[in-house]
């Protein structure tokens, strides 16, 4: 009896173990485990504006363009961790951040924004697949011309990820950027879209303004190469530039709201550790340049004055509402830095007229941006018609591009402006790159490059 009675009650516990199985589903929620914030699948029109809003945190709000525009002395750090990256003391920590967000917020995302807009269900549109290659271009070049050398094509493989990617060489890199953009191009050009592009915070959609970005930025970089490639980067340049940005209406920038702070404006809430710098300022105080209150806040004494580089002055002029104002966009790149670009490289193929004009016009919208007016007044007194110089180019455009990167780029490829590097700097001359980050120093210390930051990048000659 007792082997029967063990039997039976093994089948019945088997028996009820399979109704509980078979009646899980009415009485258990199977969406239990997901979680409502971390949706396995996000529609693209919700992807695209985190991705952009992150660009221009990252690539021209926060830690790049801060230590870059302190470096290029627009900025100047007077205390705690700004005064250490404005005296180049820069390391692989201060980086990290940045580092991971590049890749996981902008690279991969980008990268499944462009895979769904090509392979959802049969519903192509390739306008938000051309939106994604911008963006990741854009996100490229910035990365590569502050770090060179950088993990890219085993870094980017889905489910298949690389979890110690090799480093691409910027050249290749180079080659990488420009066929994105081109790409990105043709799929802005198509005349067929399944999926209309909502979402964008950049643009509202218009697909148009996102060809000329493309342009914008081929000429960008195209003119970045010119210690490698010559004369034939000038014409690059112009080719690019002809269907780029047409006025400030064009400009490629990240517009941020109440609910969402700019982040120069949000370092400055939190830690209020830079002041304008004095080598920007005092070149604009030449002239009475009228940027010089939307760039600058007024000092305790009420007036607009920068902190000479090394002073430690923590009473000179706060950035102003238009590079950090709560709601002042970041600019990624403006019809400004695209007319400069058009003034050099005529001014170096010896097109001086065109190269005049374009000057003229870089500075006058660059003004208009600013400032909201014309100016004509001040621009017929010291822009129209003064004779076009290199040097003249480059101090304008070292103005007009302040709150990005630009500066810094042109600076390693020209030595324009003259900038004297920082009385207590550790190294003697100005950094000519970012480290590598920590997490990559540490995790992948096979492949990561051993890098100064006093060395020099592949383009830089």
């Amino acid at each position: 009896m007792k082997k029967y009675n063990i039997i039976f009650r093994a089948l019945g516990l088997t028996f009820v173990f399979i109704l509980v199985l078979s009646s899980c589903s009415k009485w258990i929620d199977t969406d239990i485990n997901i979680d409502p914030d971390s949706p396995a699948d996000v529609p693209m029109k919700l992807m695209l504006p985190a991705i952009e809003q992150s660009m221009g945190y990252n690539m021209t709000g926060n830690d790049i363009v801060r230590t870059t525009n302190m470096w290029m002395q627009q900025f100047d750090g007077v205390v705690r961790q700004s005064l250490n990256q404005a005296q180049y003391t820069y390391l692989p920590a201060d980086i990290n951040n940045t580092w991971t967000s590049i890749y996981t917020e902008i690279f991969m995302n980008s990268k499944v924004l462009i895979d769904k807009a090509e392979n959802t269900e049969g519903k192509v549109s390739p306008y938000y697949a051309g939106i994604g290659k911008v963006i990741t271009a854009t996100t490229l070049g910035i990365a590569t011309d502050v770090f060179g050398d950088m993990p890219f094509s085993e870094a980017l493989n889905g489910n298949t990820n690389v979890l110690t990617p090799t480093y691409d060489s910027q050249e290749s890199l180079y080659g990488v950027l420009n066929s994105t953009l081109d790409a990105a191009i043709a799929d802005l050009s198509a005349t067929a879209n399944a999926v209309a592009v909502a979402g964008d915070v950049i643009y509202a959609g218009n697909v148009s303004k996102w060809k000329k970005a493309a342009y914008s930025i081929k000429a960008r970089h195209a003119l970045q190469l010119a210690g490698v490639n010559g004369n034939a980067a000038y014409t690059a340049a112009l080719d690019a530039a002809a269907n780029g940005f047409a006025s400030n209406a064009d400009d490629y920038q990240v517009p941020w709201e109440n609910a969402n702070h700019n982040p120069i404006f949000q370092f400055m809430e939190q830690r209020t550790d830079i002041r304008m710098g004095a080598t920007m300022v005092d070149m604009m105080k030449l002239t009475n340049d009228p940027r010089i209150p939307f760039y600058c806040a007024k000092d305790g004494n009420g007036a607009y004055n920068g902190s000479v580089i090394g002073s430690l002055n923590e009473n000179a002029s706060k950035p102003g509402a238009y590079i950090a104002g709560a709601t002042a966009s970041s600019v990624i790149m403006s019809y400004a830095e695209l007319k400069f670009i058009q003034a050099e490289a005529n001014f170096r193929l010896g097109n001086t007229a065109a190269a005049q004009a374009a000057f003229e016009a870089a500075v006058a919208a660059s003004v208009l941006k600013v400032t909201g007016s014309a100016n004509a007044t001040w621009l017929a007194a010291n822009i129209t018609g003064v004779s076009v110089t290199l040097d003249l180019i480059m101090k304008q455009k070292y103005i007009a591009t302040f709150g990005t990167n630009q500066a810094y780029a042109d600076y390693r490829r020209t030595g324009l402006p003259a900038i004297t590097p920082h009385p207590d700097g550790v190294l003697p001359a100005i950094p000519t790159r970012f480290p590598y980050a920590q997490s990559e120093i540490n995790y992948n210390s096979a492949n990561v490059p051993s890098v100064q930051i006093s060395d020099k990048l592949w383009w830089d000659r």
